[in-house]
């Protein structure tokens, strides 16, 4: 990786984090540990390293086994890296030297670890704030005795909650490269001759090739009824041979460890048929409601009861579903078929940190239970918008078996939908703006006309 992140996100990120502490009275220095290296177990075999989000967001360092002190009184920095072995560059090529890393990334101070206690007792803290009392504080010595993990926690998530420009522009290249990688696999798919696994594979050599290392979450490939499984990793089956089923793809890549969060889902024939037309249009009708309300300083959950309402509208106008709107609201009908939360926080970390502000607790109804953030909403941040909808034959079974739900079924044609589609998904990232949305994945095919044109073969 550039120096890029190094020299400017991570330099603005700790100045966020400072005002966080000092406005909070906190005083002493910050302490992280790194990521770092891990072996599969009893082997010698080293697993793929990515720095800790958390370490990364204030540093912007790649290398393991790193240490960072902050100065919360002075705004002074110090970056440690391992006193390397003499046999490091026979296996790992020439190591990073102190003046490397302090040029790299743009920090005050840099040094070996073994100087982390001559900094620590030049500077004596009163405190040493620290994020989990589990990480490993051995590099600390007696100073792990001053080790609190009272203030950092807060400070650190309120400061990524809100995403800088630099920020943005990497999730939109993590968009950028995996959008790309979901308009091949729309062009590729061949029903009844690939795999999940060989799209799978597909989406990941379209992201490496152009920039997206590592995946940010595992991708999930699904096809026909396997669509009804909301997090379907297995990703083994054969892609189906009837044309109108459908094929579910929720995978994104990261870039300079920055998450997108991409899910599209189309019929493997290239035309949108019959009851999977149809279950298509409720949720892209759910998700451009939700868009089209998005803005600073609107509750999440009210965007979440948004999207419930378009899905029973259009549960009735299918036919399957009857009574009063009022009616299925009042009995959560929707939930039924959508029953997850709308989406989440994204950033360093796929599902990022700050969803639920101290204090503030899940609600108790269901649906809204599984939101992954329960907050008003303020410019800078970036959010999914991933409403779906499903026919998950046990939560069917269950609304079935329960009179007070079973009499605004259509139990006929509920049953001929369960038979044909499995599940519809349909994921953006968007930043929140003062006024309304910048979304970062919206290029993406996702109208019905857009899909079948990139599936026939236009550009």
């Amino acid at each position: 990786m550039s120096s890029t992140y190094g020299q400017q996100c991570a330099s603005t990120n700790r100045q966020k984090l400072l005002r966080n502490l000092q406005a909070a009275g906190v005083s002493g220095v910050v302490y992280l540990r790194g990521m770092e290296t891990t072996e599969r177990k009893w082997t010698d075999a080293e697993m793929p390293f990515r720095q800790e989000s958390n370490f990364f967001y204030l540093t912007g360092a790649t290398e393991a086994d790193c240490h960072f002190i902050l100065d919360i009184g002075t705004s002074e920095n110090h970056l440690f890296i391992p006193k390397y072995g003499e046999d490091y560059a026979l296996w790992c090529g020439n190591p990073p030297t102190v003046a490397d890393v302090k040029a790299k990334y743009g920090v005050d101070h840099a040094g070996t670890a073994e100087d982390i206690l001559r900094v620590l007792e030049k500077l004596n803290p009163g405190k040493v704030h620290i994020l989990d009392q589990e990480q490993n504080l051995s590099a600390l010595g007696d100073w792990k005795g001053k080790a609190d993990k009272g203030s950092l926690k807060k400070a650190i998530i309120d400061a990524r909650v809100i995403k800088s420009e630099a920020e943005i522009a990497l999730m939109r290249k993590a968009a950028k490269i995996s959008g790309d990688a979901h308009i091949a696999l729309m062009k590729a798919v061949r029903p009844g001759k690939d795999t999940e696994r060989q799209l799978h594979a597909l989406f990941e050599y379209e992201c490496f090739r152009n920039g997206g290392r590592f995946q940010a979450y595992t991708p999930i490939v699904a096809s026909g009824r396997n669509g009804s499984v909301l997090h379907y990793v297995n990703n083994t089956d054969p892609v189906t041979s009837e044309k109108r089923d459908m094929l579910l793809v929720d995978a994104a890549c990261e870039y300079e460890c920055y998450a997108a969060d991409i899910t599209r889902t189309y019929p493997v024939g290239g035309k949108f048929e019959g009851d999977w037309k149809t279950t298509y249009e409720i949720c892209l009708d759910m998700q451009k409601a939700v868009l089209r309300a998005i803005k600073a300083g609107v509750e999440w959950e009210d965007m979440h009861r948004l999207a419930n309402k378009v899905a029973a509208e259009g549960l009735l106008k299918a036919g399957i579903a009857k009574g009063t709107l009022e009616d299925l609201l009042g009995n959560h009908i929707p939930n039924i078929f959508f029953p997850h939360g709308l989406g989440h926080l994204i950033g360093l970390d796929v599902h990022d940190v700050g969803g639920y502000p101290e204090g503030v607790s899940r609600i108790p109804e269901p649906g809204l239970r599984y939101l992954r953030m329960r907050r008003k909403l303020e410019a800078g941040m970036v959010v999914t918008v991933e409403p779906g909808i499903y026919f998950v034959d046990p939560i069917l079974d269950a609304a079935l078996a329960n009179p007070t739900q079973r009499q605004f079924l259509n139990v006929e044609v509920l049953e001929r939908f369960r038979r044909n589609v499995g599940g519809v998904r349909i994921e953006d990232d968007v930043v929140v703006t003062e006024d309304g949305i910048e979304n970062l994945t919206g290029w993406v095919p996702k109208e019905i006309a857009d899909i079948e044109a990139v599936m026939a073969g236009a550009k």
